[in-house]
Formats: structure tokens, C-alpha cells, sequence
């Protein structure tokens, strides 16, 4: 079993999220941490480029809500302006509304693919395989591949899936291309396994780990599509 984006309490030693300000289980200081601080850099650096393309709602049972991109300014490309700050924005955000919305499970998009132009010094380590077609990584490596050029946004659909493995209920949600934040009243789960349907590369859902479920986190998921394998 795996787990997302997930520490532990420095009093109490319960799982926690980076990202929050203070356990849900004890309700110590949860921060700095190495992990916010990283980000919050990255966001500073990040956050100097146009806020673009914009993040994509989906919500089970519920059509989407889209947010248009800006368009670039004169003389410039909407490659020029996506710096990718919005994503950590988008973060940022889904992580407050978890906190907010414990009914919910709470889930970030980023599906991404590789460019084929080198990063020296960057060897990103996925954290699982999505069957044989798409790989997990973390959101740092993600935002370093993506803001460097050596990965970019996948822009073909991509339905998300979650299986319970106590039940062996399948949920998805609606196809997407790009960034989407999802979320589920059915949050009863004790663990999840994830999943993708990628009709590019793969003929059915392509399973990924599964991990425990936790209220008040937004799971950050970024799977690295590879290149087709199906024939013909």
C-alpha cells in the first residue's frame, strides 16, 4: 500500500499532510516542514509566470466547472505565460477546501507526459506504476519536469477511477483533459486503489496502488503517461 503526499505528527505520530497547519489528531503545529517549505519556493518562483490554462472541476453526478486561460499578451505564446504557478495555486487550494469539506475525498489531477528533452541532474523516482502505461510521481518532480521542459501537460482524456477494495465498487468520474480537481461524497473509505482509463495507450482501466484514505487531505496524483503500447 502506498501512500500520497503523507507525514507524521511530530507529538502524536498520526499521519498528517504536509500541508496542514496543525494535526487533525492532536492539533500541534504541523509546520515549517521540509516538504512546505519546498513548495512554498517553488510557488515563489513559480507564481512570477501567468496564472494560465486554468483547473477543470469535476465532481461525481455534477457537470463541470472550467475556468477559461488567459489569453497570452501581445507578442508572446500561451507556452510563454504557462509558468505553472496556477498548479501549485491549485494545490494550495484543493488542500484548504479538504480541510474545509471533511464529507468529501478530495483529489488533484496532473497528468503529464515526457517532452523527450533532457533535464541534466534530474532523475525523477515514481512512487508506483499505473499498469503498464502511466508511472505516479510526486508533485515536486511533476513541477520541476514540467517548469523545465522536460515533461508538459498530457492533453489527450484521462478518466480518473478509484476501486474499493472492500467492496470492489468502481467509481469514475467523467473524462478530462489536463489539470482536474475531483471530489466524492463517498468517503467512507478506510483504503482506496487508483486508477486511469488512458483510451491512447490502454484498452481498460490501467490500476495503480492502493492507499489509505485520510479526511481532510487532498490527494495530489500525477501520473507520467507513457508511449502507446496497444497494436495495431
Amino acid at each position: 500500500m502506498v501512500e500520497l503526499a503523507r507525514a507524521q505528527c511530530r507529538s502524536c505520530g498520526m499521519p498528517v499532510s504536509w500541508f496542514a497547519r496543525a494535526c487533525p489528531h492532536c492539533h500541534a503545529s504541523n509546520q515549517p516542514n521540509p516538504v512546505a517549505t519546498s513548495i512554498a519556493l517553488l510557488a515563489v518562483i513559480l507564481i512570477a509566470g501567468a496564472v494560465a490554462l486554468g483547473v477543470k472541476f469535476f465532481h461525481a453526478g455534477e457537470g463541470p466547472r472550467t475556468a477559461a486561460p488567459p489569453a497570452p499578451a501581445g507578442g508572446s505564446t500561451a507556452d510563454d505565460t504557462a509558468e505553472f504557478g496556477w498548479i501549485v495555486k491549485a494545490m494550495a487550494e484543493c488542500e484548504e477546501e479538504a480541510k474545509q469539506k471533511l464529507d468529501t475525498l478530495h483529489f488533484l489531477i496532473v497528468p503529464v507526459t515526457a517532452t523527450g528533452h533532457p533535464l541534466p541532474g534530474w532523475s525523477p523516482v515514481p512512487i508506483s506504476d499505473v499498469g503498464a502505461s502511466a508511472k505516479l510521481l510526486t508533485s515536486t518532480d511533476a513541477l520541476i519536469g514540467l517548469r523545465n521542459g522536460a515533461l508538459e501537460l498530457y492533453q489527450k482524456p484521462v478518466t480518473f477511477v478509484i476501486s474499493d477494495p472492500a467492496s470492489k465498487t468502481i467509481y469514475k468520474w467523467k473524462p478530462v483533459v489536463g489539470v482536474a480537481a475531483l471530489g466524492t461524497k463517498e468517503s467512507s473509505f478506510e483504503k482506496i486503489r487508483l486508477g486511469f482509463e488512458l483510451p491512447d495507450v490502454a484498452g481498460d482501466i490501467e490500476w495503480g496502488p492502493t492507499i489509505a484514505v485520510s479526511k481532510g487531505t487532498c490527494y495530489w496524483i500525477n501520473p507520467l503517461v507513457l508511449a502507446p503500447t496497444r497494436s495495431g
